[in-house]
């Protein structure tokens, strides 16, 4: 067994200054105050033309410093641009990957720096320096890496992914996990409402009004952390501590300072929930707001729609597409003039004609490849505007005012009467449970100055006896919402079926014109790269015809090298989605759109406040279950006693957690 270890800069403080602090540019020598740690920053580069800011902090009771990058700028404009990270993958510059990296060793020289942290983009670059040096890496919801080898095995870097984060929902659905570097945590820590969807990414915004019940949505209010370790607990169990006085203080502390806050607000939530219920009724499912069946309403802010398709907005691929053309032009004139120069082409005959043919014939199909491209691109948007008037309204079916019958409202009154029961008798067993605590950690510090800390532990007298807290069985809502639930999945499969038949045809035309685009490009730049070579040896005296055709060609690489790489991005998004990937993606954003089928209904609000319950019940399970584990196998009499009251609590929290989420749809 081991001691507690003493805290350093734990992740659950990176991952705050990675979704928040840096997002603010704090100045040189701000103190930033993170989860009852201060911390110093030293220097910070914001606002630059390149887009690596990032700054250095300190700690300033551990002096560990760290180097946090700043992600997408979803803090400072609404969040507009944070669904472009999920529809083009891996689209962080090979250049601004390049920068961080020589950023932190720039920054190395001058501090030893111990972690790098980011959100968003800022997590790419945290990853990406931590895969190429000596250095821990803390991230929240982080932007895939480019094509590459990367290590899921290495132990210094750790991405803890939101539920329902829009970007690594989009990731983990096409399959990109494996451009992640590192371990990657899963946490339940939000809710699938478009209201959210922001917050959802950055992981920080101002508490949202539910019928009147704040809710907080900071990524680190309700993460499971180990109560000695000081770590998020992520389901494994590591090394035991020591229980001895000290410990056992430690424990009865947070019992006080953390868990009593935590399970009141779960609390509250839960109050909430059931005074809905009661005071709604027959009401529950009355829409206060017209029932929309725009795709782009139900959808928010066009964010799905951008997934679905697997690009960013329509708009702007266009325009990204139409950008060879002119290179193509330009190309095309600079080798024809090559071609004419007497000269030149006197010093280029052992150049195959078959170059010059090749160059100019593709120059010359190239608009002709991205104008069917584009059509093919319009073939989906067409799709897309007939799911609009098709398949959405597929989702609404039977989800009216009447979705909620007599019957159904009275089992949820009955349910809710039971679980509000249950939270109350749950409240006082985790209260109890901490009193009792309390006293064990009292009675060790009477006990006798001259025995160690095991004597001392193996003498107190296990706590007072208590009530069993038993919670009440349910009766009502034995298989969930039943028959509704039914009927919102048989909407969601006929959706789908009708989604994919009408979108997975368009999709692959798409990805086939833009395989031909990207093959069409890459013969140009081979053709252009031969010729550029051949240039190299033409010196001609007393002009320069010869320079200013190597110029021609180097422009005209420097053109088509980032249209290359954009329609790689482009193209391998595309490709995610095709094979099966378009199912996943559905899937994958079915949460937002069930929770959206309520918009304008008290019941939405009691699915809200419903997962925002469970997510604090089922963090505080994780966190007994690692207090059992740390108090078991010990055979004094007190720590046994806490050991099978700690058991019961966890028993206790899974029931509850059970009953809560048959009180609600799935999500």
């Amino acid at each position: 067994m081991v001691i507690a270890e003493k805290k350093k800069t734990s992740d659950l403080d990176i991952i705050e200054m990675s979704g928040k602090h840096v997002y603010s540019d704090p100045k040189l020598n701000t103190r930033l105050d993170v989860n009852g740690s201060v911390y110093v920053v030293k220097e910070g580069e914001y606002n630059t033309k390149s887009g690596l800011d990032y700054m250095i902090v300190e700690n300033t009771k551990t002096g560990e410093v760290g180097m946090i990058f700043q992600g997408t700028q979803g803090q400072k404009d609404g969040g507009r641009d944070i669904i472009t990270d999920a529809t083009l993958p891996g689209n962080i510059p090979d250049a601004q990957l390049e920068a961080a990296n020589d950023a932190y060793r720039a920054m190395s020289k001058k501090y030893h720096i111990d972690y790098v942290g980011g959100n968003s983009l800022g997590g790419g670059l945290s990853n990406y320096v931590a895969s190429n040096n000596d250095v821990k890496s803390v991230t929240y919801n982080p932007a895939i890496l480019p094509d590459g080898n990367y290590s899921q095995k290495n132990p210094d870097i750790t991405n803890y992914m939101s539920e329902y984060d829009p970007l690594t929902l989009g990731e983990r659905s096409a399959g990109y996990l494996s451009r992640l570097p590192g371990k990657n945590v899963i946490v339940n820590n939000n809710m699938p409402l478009f209201a959210t969807l922001v917050s959802n990414h950055t992981g920080y915004s101002d508490p949202i009004d539910i019928d009147g019940e704040k809710v907080l949505i900071d990524a680190d209010a309700y993460l499971p952390v180990g109560v000695w370790s000081g770590t998020i607990l992520t389901g494994g169990k590591g090394h035991k501590i020591d229980v001895n006085p000290d410990n056992m203080k430690i424990l009865a502390d947070s019992m006080v300072s953390k868990m009593k806050g935590q399970i009141t607000t779960a609390q509250s939530h839960v109050n909430h929930a059931v005074d809905i219920v009661e005071r709604e009724g027959s009401k529950l499912d009355d829409r206060r707001t017209q029932l929309t069946t725009s795709f782009d309403d139900l959808l928010g802010q066009d964010a799905f729609g951008k997934v679905l398709t697997g690009m960013a907005a329509y708009e702007q691929l266009r325009e990204e597409l139409e950008r060879i053309n002119p290179v193509g032009v330009k190309t095309y004139e600079a080798v024809q003039r090559i071609r004419m120069a007497p000269v030149l082409s006197d010093m280029l005959d052992f150049i195959s004609m078959h170059v010059f043919s090749g160059i100019l014939g593709i120059a010359i199909e190239l608009p002709l490849l991205v104008a069917d491209t584009i059509s093919k691109l319009d073939g989906i948007i067409l799709q897309l505007n007939a799911l609009k008037k098709g398949a959405i309204p597929m989702l609404f079916n039977g989800i009216d005012n009447h979705f909620l019958s007599d019957g159904m409202v009275t089992e949820l009154k009955e349910h809710y009467k039971i679980i509000d029961r249950n939270k109350d008798v749950l409240t006082n067993q985790i209260s109890t449970f901490g009193m009792q605590v309390k006293y064990v950690s009292q009675e060790l510090e009477k006990a006798d100055k001259l025995l160690t800390a095991h004597q001392k532990v193996e003498q107190v007298s296990a706590p007072p006896v208590t009530s069993n807290f038993v919670l009440k069985e349910s009766e009502a809502m034995k298989d969930g919402m039943g028959k509704k639930q039914k009927l919102l999945d048989e909407n969601y499969r006929k959706f789908k079926k009708s989604a994919l038949s009408s979108l997975d045809p368009v999709i692959a035309s798409f990805g086939s014109s833009l395989q031909q685009l990207d093959y069409m490009v890459d013969d140009l730049m081979d053709g252009v790269g031969k010729l550029r070579s051949a240039l190299s040896f033409a010196h001609i005296p007393f002009t320069d015809i010869d320079q200013n055709a190597r110029q021609a060609l180097d422009d005209a690489v420097r053109e088509i090298q980032p249209y290359q790489i954009a329609l790689a991005s482009v193209k391998g998004a595309v490709q995610s989605l095709r094979g099966g990937g378009l199912n996943a993606v559905l899937e994958a954003y079915r949460p937002y759109i069930d929770t959206a089928l309520f918009d304008g209904t008290q019941f939405q609000n009691v699915i809200a406040l419903n997962k925002a319950s469970v997510n604090i019940y089922e963090s505080s399970k994780m966190v007994f279950e690692d207090i059992k584990y740390q108090l078991s196998d010990n055979k004094a009499v007190a720590v046994e006693a806490l050991d099978k009251l700690a058991d019961k609590v966890v028993i206790n929290l899974a029931e509850l957690i059970d009953q809560l989420k048959r009180g609600s749809i799935d999500l």
